[in-house]
């Protein structure tokens, strides 16, 4: 398939790509008059699940299907301004970690665009943002539910999120552990109610999630049993009508056996599965009532992107809070990030803008482990920043940041090399120059310094009368040439 991705000049084009659990889903989009029309939307069912083993490792022939899957979406993607682009793995590729590395690099070859790993609580966010973006009526507080292959998210809020939940509850992990075998009814233990049951075991401490609140459902899933329910429309979805179902269902012999109207050919194979934890979802949560949405993450994660190419990053505004709950010294972190930004100017006159952002988030929060500890902040800082739920962020993104806080002074710790994390020794070098520079929290002018390549290293080129000025930080630099020596790195400081 071809597509035009170029759009007239007024009209800013936008792809994001869901690497779900149970499916694939592609979204070409653009803006017209701050109003998301949708261009071109494609779906492949892949059940990456269903290849994950005990061990994480993913089977070769569900990563063939999805790969080919992907080799589909590519020209639309490949296109569009990297910036324009954001392709996000869920829960599979969660758990499958660096056992996928594989699989990813593979599938970033074919797309020509790097793949996120996305906490459970960034999907959930995304999905809330894509279904705020259809709702309508003034602003009230609201429920969103959306069953994944693996994981189920839910999130309560009004205008904005106010609690996000990512359980590990989702169509094809309950179909592999519940109806592997194709039966359902076995008697006094029908696995139907088997799954319900576990569904609701697992969101006992989810029941006051939807009170109050009107309950919108999104994605596969809740649309398949809306369409089942209400003549293949998107219309509410009623207890009363879900509970029939469900003992419909239930009642069946086996997944083969279940016939219903409007459900998909593709669907049926894990049908049982989703119905099973969306009834537990009704009964845990006493709904009685449940809205359907037609937008989800994929439309998230558009107006994400939309959101960042016009100054309202999400990103920024998270490092923004984390600086404010930190209690950072703002003008510490302002001084460490323009003279860091100032040598990696040098250094790189080209660089691109996400690693000029990335060095600038790095400096930010290079002191937010100073909250908690003196004596092991960098420690407990990249522990944070590693761990915690930081919305807009991918995981790598919060990899890297949290390695460049971790070793942003003394040793330079080794790391495993991953799918997504590759440390930048340009990023890290700038960001620990300029932590020397300003050790003692004092604006300090580096003009006339100068950074450069040096073959396989690095030089920097000092004037004598600047260290005449700093005397201790002639000592810094002296044992930052033997930290670098001890990774084989050459650093050389010049004088004139």
């Amino acid at each position: 398939m071809t597509m035009d991705n170029n759009a007239d000049a007024g009209n800013e084009r936008y792809a994001a790509l869901d690497l779900g659990s149970n499916s694939f889903h592609l979204l070409l989009a653009e803006f017209r008059d701050q109003r998301m029309v949708r261009l071109h939307t494609d779906r492949a069912m892949v059940r990456l699940a269903e290849g994950l083993d005990s061990e994480r490792n993913l089977a070769p022939d569900v990563a063939e299907r999805a790969l080919e899957a992907l080799r589909r979406f590519a020209p639309v993607i490949r296109g569009l301004p990297a910036d324009n682009v954001r392709i996000v793995g869920t829960n599979t590729l969660r758990i499958a970690s660096t056992q996928a590395d594989g699989f990813l690099e593979a599938a970033e070859a074919i797309l020509g665009a790097p793949i996120e790993i996305i906490s459970g609580i960034e999907e959930a966010r995304l999905i809330y943002s894509g279904v705020m973006a259809a709702a309508e009526g003034p602003p009230r507080l609201r429920c969103v539910v959306d069953i994944g292959g693996g994981s189920t998210e839910f999130v309560r809020g009004v205008e904005s999120p106010r609690q996000l939940q990512s359980v590990n509850v989702g169509c094809v992990a309950f179909n592999r552990r519940f109806f592997d075998s194709g039966k359902i009814d076995l008697g006094k233990r029908n696995s139907f109610t088997r799954a319900r049951r576990a569904a609701q075991a697992e969101l006992q401490e989810l029941r006051h999630m939807a009170d109050e609140a009107l309950v919108i459902g999104a994605s596969g899933t809740i649309k398949s049993v809306a369409r089942v329910l209400n003549d293949g429309e998107l219309l509410p979805i009623h207890r009363r009508d879900l509970d029939k179902l469900a003992d419909r269902v239930a009642n069946c012999k086996t997944v083969a056996a279940i016939d219903l109207p409007h459900l998909e050919p593709q669907r049926r194979p894990v049908f049982a599965a989703g119905l099973a934890i969306l009834h537990g979802i009704f009964r845990e949560l006493d709904i009685e009532v449940m809205h359907v949405s037609p937008f989800a993450i994929r439309e998230g994660i558009v107006h994400d992107l939309a959101g960042r190419a016009h100054g309202g990053d999400r990103r920024a505004d998270t490092i923004s809070n984390l600086m404010e709950k930190g209690e950072i010294d703002r003008n510490q972190a302002k001084r460490v990030a323009n003279t860091a930004l100032q040598f990696f100017g040098q250094l790189n006159p080209h660089s691109v803008t996400s690693q000029r952002r990335m060095l600038r988030w790095a400096a930010d929060l290079h002191e937010i482990g100073l909250a908690l500890s003196h004596s092991n902040f960098r420690k407990l800082g990249a522990f944070m920043i590693e761990h915690a739920d930081m919305a807009g962020f991918s995981r790598s993104e919060q990899e890297n940041l949290a390695y460049l806080v971790r070793n942003q002074r003394g040793d330079i710790k080794a790391v495993q090399e991953h799918y997504g994390f590759h440390p930048n020794n340009d990023l890290l070098l700038c960001l620990r120059l300029a932590c020397i520079v300003h050790r003692d929290h004092m604006d300090r002018p580096i003009d006339g310094l100068a950074l450069s390549a040096d073959g396989p290293g690095y030089r920097l080129e000092i004037p004598s009368d600047w260290l005449y000025d700093n005397p201790a930080i002639e000592d810094l630099l002296e044992l930052e040439v033997e930290c670098w020596a001890e990774k084989n790195i050459k650093l050389t400081l010049g004088g004139s």
